[in-house]
């Protein structure tokens, strides 16, 4: 009985392998994972430095400086919403001060080929003006901006921007009735953005 047992086992063991299926070609592994720079959830703080421009002031207020720090999060891998906060400084021929710190919110459109990434912002809100000692707020403002940036690392890119500036003054208060108070600037920074 021993004897059929063991023969049966040591037949059952070549047979199997008669008819066992030899495969030479290679495993295919289809990887259909896509990476994206961008997508909807990520988000990234935008913080530039750089140089103000009056354009319509008639030459008598000089270029300034400008700071600016942002936040905007991905509603998909090319649009953002977000808002963000600047502070300026420029100084007339007669040595006034003019500080501006604007407040705006809107969305940001990204287009972007491999690292490179070229962002296109329009937001809107309200900023406080101090001129001469003298406080205006609030005053509507309008900013459209655009840049070039390259993503080091998942986490930083680094980049060029600038921004067109619309400031215009309460219409609506009793001391600026009848009277035409806006301004015009545009800016040239450079900046950094921390993705995560």
């Amino acid at each position: 009985m021993k004897r059929i047992i063991t023969l049966a086992l040591i037949f059952s063991i070549f047979t199997a392998s008669i008819f066992a299926q030899e495969d030479d070609e290679p495993d295919i592994y289809i990887d259909d994972y896509e990476y994206l720079q961008n997508g909807p959830g990520d988000q990234f703080l935008k913080i530039e430095l750089g140089a103000i421009f009056p354009l319509n002031f008639d030459g008598k207020l000089y270029p300034g400086v400008v700071a600016t720090i942002g936040y905007y999060r991905f509603l998909t891998g090319w649009l953002a919403l977000g808002g963000e906060i600047s502070v300026s400084s420029q100084f007339s021929i007669g040595n006034k001060a003019l500080f501006m710190v604007p407040i705006t919110f809107g969305a940001m459109f990204q287009p972007t080929i491999k690292k490179f990434e070229f962002p296109i912002f329009i937001t809107a809100g309200i900023a406080d003006h101090t001129w001469a000692n003298s406080t205006y707020f609030p005053a509507f403002t309008l900013k459209a901006e655009a840049g070039a940036f390259y993503r080091f690392t998942e986490s930083w890119s680094f980049g060029l921007l600038s921004y067109f500036m619309w400031s215009v003054e309460s219409p609506w208060k009793d001391e600026n009735k009848g009277k035409d108070y806006h301004g015009l600037f545009q800016t040239a920074s450079l900046a950094a953005r921390y993705h995560f």
